[in-house]
């Protein structure tokens, strides 16, 4: 069985957590251990119909995308593509999997790279800002049921050879109305992540997660559930809409295992890395050689009610998350950083055992691809070589 880590009662930037804490529940990497009895958690999953690439270029599809250029960023080297995206919904007591994504294009769209002989690995994620979080009538096992029967019944295109996405990457992020209950992820909600990541993962599926870096951020040990926090840099603390490890809860909760891989959005609205590239000047290359160690070394993060966890996310499951063109301007002034890709390549190919390479990188977005003269899939693939020019 699975569980739940229970966050004990506090009082959290005004929102008050009420949850029983029955047992202390501690994951461990083969199972968990409750009042000092280890259980099973079953988490070893069955071969994936797909094998997850040794090297990752990750493409994010705009909202609905489907698209010519979808073809044109796998060309470019994107090998795992993370449609966009989907909800979970009930209407009248149901499950209702909203998607916004025209379903038979994609299908299409995966028929034309295989025809091309372009392996690529297709998942849908869930979530994203503004985005409503999963309705907690529904817990996660149902909600899993009801996604992998989608999958199956709605999205799988017979005469396409289209199988269905190979898994699923949560995207699940806070909302510009500042009062929106989405603005905190609940007890109920992370519960419904873990659960149904553990359930992908038994049925086969790939399961990815984005967190921006503020929901999971090496350098502080702060939790909060709430995601309307200011910086933990200080700078533009008048920016309330970073979140405090949140994320940290899932690999705490079912093992980072449970992921194929973590990208974290360093692109986020005056994020961590654009503290530290931007105000404090270093050079990004070194930044992000950094960044991979502190991750892998782990670092320790204060869960109400359950003491100090270590959390880990190790090189071979760590996916760096880019902005490409959008993010190359002033239009913004500065609240969004944009890595020059021959910083990104510095990182690749000059790793040592100190600093091993990540798995990959991924971008927002590839509809964005060519903006201000960016071609990001082109410009990483030059030196990951996934795609043979």
């Amino acid at each position: 069985s699975l569980a739940p880590l229970v966050l004990g009662t506090k009082a959290m930037r005004g929102y008050n957590l009420q949850f029983c804490c029955l047992s202390l529940c501690i994951v461990i990497s083969r199972g968990l251990v409750i009042n000092g009895k280890s259980f099973t958690l079953g988490l070893k999953p069955k071969e994936s119909p797909r094998t997850l690439p040794k090297k990752l270029i990750v493409g994010y599809a705009n909202w609905c995308q489907c698209d010519r250029k979808i073809v044109d960023a796998v060309q470019d080297g994107v090998n795992v593509v993370i449609w966009f995206n989907t909800n979970l919904k009930t209407q009248n007591g149901k499950a209702k999997i909203e998607c916004c994504t025209d379903l038979k294009c994609v299908a299409q769209v995966a028929r034309e790279l295989e025809d091309k002989k372009l392996d690529v690995i297709h998942l849908m994620s869930i979530g994203g800002w503004n985005s409503p979080h999963p309705d907690p009538t529904l817990n996660g096992k149902t909600w899993f049921q009801e996604w992998h029967k989608w999958n199956k019944e709605v999205v799988a295109n017979e005469s396409l050879g289209f199988r269905g996405f190979d898994g699923l990457d949560w995207d699940l992020e806070g909302n510009d109305d500042h009062d929106s209950p989405y603005n905190t992820m609940t007890q109920e909600t992370l519960e419904i992540m873990a659960v149904m990541s553990v359930e992908a993962k038994k049925h086969g599926y790939m399961v990815g997660m984005a967190p921006a870096q503020s929901y999971l951020n090496c350098d502080t040990s702060e939790f909060s559930l709430s995601l309307t926090n200011g910086p933990a840099e200080k700078w533009h603390q008048d920016f309330m809409y970073h979140g405090r490890n949140v994320y940290a809860y899932l690999l705490a909760r079912c093992g980072v295992e449970t992921f194929d891989f973590v990208t974290l959005q360093l692109y986020e609205g005056w994020s961590s890395a654009n503290y530290h590239l931007s105000q404090k000047k270093e050079v990004p290359s070194n930044y992000l050689r950094k960044l991979i160690r502190d991750m892998n070394k782990g670092w320790d993060v204060n869960f109400p009610g359950l003491g100090t966890k270590r959390i880990s996310v190790p090189p071979e499951r760590l996916v760096i998350g880019l902005a490409n063109g959008w993010a190359n301007s002033d239009n913004d002034k500065g609240k969004f950083v944009f890595i020059e890709p021959e910083s990104v390549e510095q990182v690749f190919t000059e790793c040592d055992k100190s600093a091993p390479r990540p798995r990959g990188f991924g971008y927002w977005t590839i509809g964005e691809e060519g903006t201000n003269g960016v071609y990001l899939a082109r410009s990483l693939n030059k030196f990951m070589k996934i795609r043979q020019c």
